[in-house]
């Protein structure tokens, strides 16, 4: 896991600044949706997603390059990552699946925040991935790296 990197896409921010990232796109989100602005909601649930996936991704020994760079492509890859819990799988299609533009009648009511539950689920796992990417296995080295 390489330091901060201010030019480099993945290493420009901290795992912990990623998921305070993700945490802000979760905050944004639940506003535009509060306010039935669809589009945005989506895009901020997707956002945040990749971002709180950025945090894994940062500190992994090496990143996975199935995840590509994108947020959007984050998403789509947790969507069908077998090593992932289901929900979390299943919580990437619904981000992956859900169309950006506003349905044709919106229902009167509560509104549907469904893709904020499912981002919220993406980074609650991402946090714990982060939180056992910490943790020094058996042996104590980290990340499962020979000791020097």
């Amino acid at each position: 896991m390489p330091g901060p990197d201010p030019s480099h896409w993945l290493y420009r921010l901290t795992a912990d600044e990623w998921l305070a990232a993700a945490e802000t796109e979760l905050g944004h989100c639940q506003e535009t949706l509060g306010r039935r602005a669809v589009r945005a909601g989506v895009t901020h649930a997707r956002r945040a997603a990749g971002m709180a996936w950025n945090a894994v991704l940062a500190l992994a020994p090496a990143p996975d390059e199935k995840f590509g760079r994108s947020y959007m492509e984050h998403v789509v890859a947790l969507a069908s990552d077998q090593s992932a819990p289901e929900e979390v799988r299943l919580a990437a299609q619904v981000l992956r699946e859900t169309p950006a533009a506003a349905p044709q009648l919106i229902a009167i009511g509560k509104p549907d925040l469904t893709v904020l539950t499912e981002a919220r689920r993406i980074a609650d796992y991402a946090r714990e991935r982060v939180a056992a990417l910490r943790v020094p296995p058996e042996g104590g080295n980290l990340g499962g790296l020979p000791s020097p």
